[in-house]
């Protein structure tokens, strides 16, 4: 059955409203734009349109055709499927789309390119829905047409429009076509007759064929993938030597883009087939290894030396690609081979001059001079997050160098750093202008690679091939200095910040002082920058008279910065400032006006910018640490933040959390007066906003800033009066109570524990009436919440007053009874068994474990009618799905909470105890997969690895908190002024280990039969453990 044709009517009526939309009269262009809209509706528009667009041997100007194209892409975006974001109804009919999708390819044979890639977008927009469900013979079209051969446009029509969407393919269909495709885009690669920007597109193909079968890897697919490639590899990879190996000219950049596509299939073969790839790609990797050592001159003269490099190819069906983005590719391939110890040893013998090149590759372009010139912004961004250019491609190269060979490339390194300096020496005598790019580049790349030159060196730049003090020594003469170009200071300033510990003795006041000049007003941006980055390493290394010496200056210059200042090098002034404000507190006071508004301001300003925000915070935080300045930064900062605060409704909920932290900030360090007149003006709207306000964070802040007034002035703060508030106690109870509502989010609520702790040190004779109340909403709280930062929170509050007034709170409990019936004792203990495994921080670790060891001792009858989950029984059968998550219940076996908190304390011994075997295994990855394996299904200790690593890898070798455990105290709520307290309390020093021994050995001799009983329900790890704590092993 022949498909449906548009009316002569229809398409002359399209005609004369296309051309109607090309007038240069506004009016009738806008009727005829609306006419086609309300056309889009109409039953036949799309056939209409793919009349115009087919109409060939010169029946319609081209722009008509083309401007058909469009339209018709927008009527598949707008009314093809309801699926389609930009969906406006109505559908087009259904025989009406199959007589587009029939009539419309014919389009790809097209004689002008420009109609064939506007007939590929419009097919490739529809196969985007259709293909392959509802339109099954679009693919076998496609590639029937390039294996016929017939007709040389259609084939290079089909080519592209397949590029287009074949990434959108799933691997079925792909493996459907990939067999007779592969041999025929083989065929154009190797013909003449189609041309670079074809062979482009085929060389695209292949590499999305290569992506979506990498990632197949199981049975008869994977079988079937290798005898593809086994067959295909050998044809493909002989190409790309031959491709690679002719030599690159500027005045052929229509090859560039097939030779990029070349590279990005090679580094598929290298980083996904490298086992099926590697007899044959050799060849292929000495062409790209002679094109890396023979393309910079070319990229010298198309981008280091001039903006050239990209340009228009002349192929209307294909993006120019810029000579850049070729040699960053080759560089990407070079990176994955260093990465791969396939290939390896193919380039350790190579090294010296694989830096020798990179340095002259990672030279700044024209284009990057000019654009970072006229925006430092851009600048500091592209030095911290460009991925994409050849610079940031060596960079990536020189780290992974030094990953994969590690000492062996610091003597290739120095003498390629050697051999680069002279040459740059040698330009500026000859009177180049640009002689000053490759020594830049020469300290951007040690500067990269900093971290290894000093981790090798050992101590002071010592030891190494590279003479990094000369180096250092050198930069003061050549760079430092006032003539040098501005980039060339600035690089020179950012690698004394990188090489800091390693610059010598007797230059580090010079440097100081550089960096400081730099600084000054009207410096170049690019000198101003690296001396802020300078600066924040230097602080910290230099001695109290070089500071004393350079503060007036380097204040002056930072606190210029400040206020001018924006984006990226705001970000580095302000934490340049921290730096100076940590190393030269005294210095510091004279410029605190000068640096707290401004501050605030940067703050207020940039408070949805989670980098800037914290920066800023962190500069007022380093202020409010200095005695002296505290008094006048509380001053200024505070009208502001309590008007804030006190009107929450008129900001922003993260302008609000933000004003709360900060005046908790200005509260922590403060003396009684100090905080007796914060409390006065914000303490009023704190308990506003924790009565009322409904966002998590601010509520979470909120509560924080109550902790810390309580922290900091003790009961005292108690009695303190504030307007509206008569009884802070009451009124802190009240909102406690809020925070407890089952309702409201865990993290909300996460540091309701903590401030009742605080409460209670301070006000518990006051809270003893209320208490029943409060424990009665902590664990209804307590049953609901899901979050281990919340539950930590509400568990430690019970184990507190359990180590306090243990019987007293058990009678409490056993005689309070929750909605579902059960004890409110009942509910605790079930939920404090579940999630026991979970607590974080050494402290909260004793506290709580001590806490369980005094209930498996403590005689009150209520405990001996709990019931708790044991040990999973469903652990047999296989992997447990989600599916069979959804449709089957966990099953757990049910023992008394006695037996319960045997199980629970052999943990605790085992996590103390068995410290150094266990870290070992995660540190060098010992552990086998069996290991691992066996350890899930053993439920009661299935965290115990966890937990062992969580409880004594807090620590590092001087009894200092790891980044670890300092991450597990900041989610744990634990702030400095707590983790001081904690450092003194009693608990702290408790030896698990001992009190577990101590507590087993009583009851053993008390109720032998409980310690019978519980060890019944231990794993073999946990007997062992248990003998080990009877002394019988």
């Amino acid at each position: 059955m022949a498909a449906a044709r548009a009316s002569p009517e229809s398409v002359q009526h399209l005609l004369a409203l296309l051309d109607a939309s090309l007038s240069p009269d506004a009016a009738r262009r806008q009727a005829a734009e609306a006419a086609l809209d309300q056309a889009a509706a109409a039953p036949g528009f799309g056939l209409a349109l793919v009349a115009v667009l087919l109409a060939a041997g010169g029946e319609l100007p081209l722009g008509l055709r083309q401007l058909a194209a469009t339209v018709l892409k927008k009527l598949v975006r707008e009314h093809w499927t309801e699926e389609s974001p930009h969906y406006k109804g109505p559908t087009v009919a259904a025989e009406e789309k199959d007589a587009i999708k029939e009539q419309l390819p014919a389009g790809l044979g097209d004689e002008s390119s420009k109609v064939r890639t506007a007939v590929a977008m419009a097919v490739a927009g529809i196969a985007k829905w259709d293909c392959p469900q509802a339109w099954p013979g679009l693919i076998p079209g496609l590639v029937q047409a390039i294996t016929a051969k017939k007709n040389v446009h259609l084939v290079n029509g089909s080519v592209r429009c397949l590029a287009m969407f074949v990434d959108e393919q799933g691997d079925e269909q792909i493996m459907a076509i990939a067999p007779a495709l592969l041999p025929e885009l083989l065929g154009i690669l190797r013909s003449d007759e189609y041309g670079p920007a074809l062979q482009r597109k085929a060389l695209s193909i292949l590499h999305t064929i290569l992506e979506v079968l990498q990632e197949l890897s199981s049975g008869a697919t994977l079988a079937a993938v290798k005898q593809l490639f086994t067959s295909a590899l050998p044809g493909w990879l002989a190409e790309f030597a031959r491709l690679l190996s002719k030599p690159l000219r500027a005045e052929e950049p229509e090859s560039w883009g097939a030779r990029m596509e070349c590279l990005q299939c090679m580094l598929l073969m290298i980083t996904g087939f490298s086992k099926l790839a590697g007899p044959h790609i050799g060849p292929a990797l000495a062409a790209a290894w002679q094109m890396y050592c023979s393309s910079l001159p070319l990229y010298y003269e198309l981008a280091i030396d001039s903006d050239e490099g990209e340009v228009d190819t002349g192929d209307a069906e294909s993006d120019a690609v810029d000579f850049g983005s070729l040699i960053s590719q080759l560089l990407e391939v070079v990176l994955a081979l260093v990465g791969n110890q396939r290939w390896q040893g193919m380039l350790q013998a190579q090294l010296q001059p694989l830096l020798h090149l990179a340095l002259g590759y990672m030279q700044m372009t024209a284009a990057q001079v000019e654009r970072w010139g006229g925006d430092p912004n851009q600048y500091v961004a592209d030095e911290e997050d460009d991925f994409s250019t050849v610079r940031a491609a060596g960079e990536m190269l020189l780290d992974e160098l030094f990953e994969a060979f590690e000492g062996e490339v610091a003597a290739p390194l120095a003498a390629a750093v050697a051999a680069r300096l002279q040459e740059a020496t040698a330009a500026r005598a000859a009177g180049r202008e640009d002689w000053w790019k490759l020594r830049e580049a020469v300290l951007y790349g040690v500067g990269t690679v900093s971290d290894h030159l000093l981790s090798l060196a050992g101590s002071g730049g010592r030891g190494l091939p590279l003479d990094v003090p000369g180096l250092m020594a050198s930069i003061l003469r050549v760079d430092l200095v006032p003539s040098a170009p501005p980039f060339l200071i600035g690089r020179a300033l950012w690698v004394a910040s990188r090489l800091a510990p390693a610059i010598p003795a007797q230059h580090r006041a010079a440097y100081m002082q550089a960096a400081v000049a730099g600084l000054a007003p009207g410096s170049p941006p690019a000198v101003q920058i690296g001396a802020c980055r300078a600066l924040a390493q230097l602080c910290e290394k230099a001695r109290p008279e070089e500071l004393v010496a350079a503060a007036p200056q380097m204040f002056a210059g930072l606190c210029q910065l400040l206020q001018s200042s924006t984006d990226e090098i705001l970000h580095l002034v302000l934490e340049t400032l921290t730096a100076a404000l940590k190393a030269a507190p005294e210095a510091a006071v004279q410029w605190e006006p000068h640096i707290s508004e401004p501050a605030l301001n940067a703050w207020v300003n940039n408070v949805a910018d989670p980098l800037l925000s914290y920066d800023a915070k962190e500069l007022l935080e380093a202020l409010a640490a200095i005695p002296a300045c505290l008094p006048s930064l509380q001053a200024r900062m505070l009208p502001t933040l309590c008007g804030i605060v006190s009107q929450p409704a008129q900001h922003s909920p993260i302008l609000v959390d933000g004003a709360v932290e900060l005046i908790t900030l200005a509260l922590a360090p403060s003396g009684a007066e100090a905080a007796r007149q914060i409390h006065e003006a914000a303490t009023p709207a704190m308990l506003q906003l924790l009565l009322h306000h409904d966002d998590g964070e601010v509520l979470r802040s909120a509560t924080a800033y109550l902790r810390t007034l309580l922290q900091v002035a003790g009961a005292a703060a108690l009695t303190w009066p504030a307007p509206g508030v008569p009884d802070l106690l009451a009124a802190s109870l009240q909102a406690v109570q809020r925070l407890l509502q089952p309702g409201l989010e865990d993290r909300a609520c996460s540091l309701v524990g903590q401030l009742i702790m605080e409460l209670l040190r301070h006000a518990g004779p006051q809270m003893a009436p209320l208490l029943p109340g409060l424990l009665q909403a902590l664990v209804v709280k307590l049953t609901v919440a899901d979050d281990p930062a919340m539950v930590q929170s509400l568990l430690c509050v019970l184990a507190q007053l359990l180590h306090s007034e243990q019987q007293q709170l058990l009678d409490c409990l056993a005689g309070m009874q929750l909605g579902d019936g059960r004890s409110a004792l009942e509910a605790a203990m079930q939920k404090w068994c579940e999630r026991q495994i979970e607590i974080r921080t050494p402290y909260d670790i004793r506290l709580t474990t001590t806490a369980l060891a005094g209930l498996l001792t403590a005689a009150h009858p209520a405990l001996d009618a709990i019931q708790v989950k044991g040990m999973r029984l469903d652990t047999e059968g296989g992997i447990r799905t989600r599916a069979k998550a959804r449709t089957t219940a966990e099953q757990w076996s049910v023992v008394p909470l006695r037996v319960k908190l045997v199980q629970l304390l052999t943990d605790a011994f085992i996590e103390a105890t068995t410290q150094e075997e266990e870290e070992g295994e995660w540190e060098d990855g010992s552990g086998s997969d069996e290991d691992e394996d066996a350890g899930s299904d053993a439920p009661p200790s299935q965290g115990v690895k966890v937990a062992v690593k969580r409880f004594l890898g807090g620590f590092d070798e001087a009894g200092f908190l790891t980044e670890d455990t300092a991450a597990d105290q900041a989610l744990s709520g634990v702030d400095p002024r707590e983790a001081a307290r904690r450092a003194t309390d009693p608990i702290n020093s408790i030896d698990i280990p001992a009190a577990v021994r101590e507590v087993f050995q009583r009851v053993a001799a008390a109720q032998p039969a409980l310690m019978q009983a519980g060890s019944e329900q231990l794993t073999p790890t946990q007997l062992e453990a248990l003998k080990r704590i009877f002394g019988q092993s």
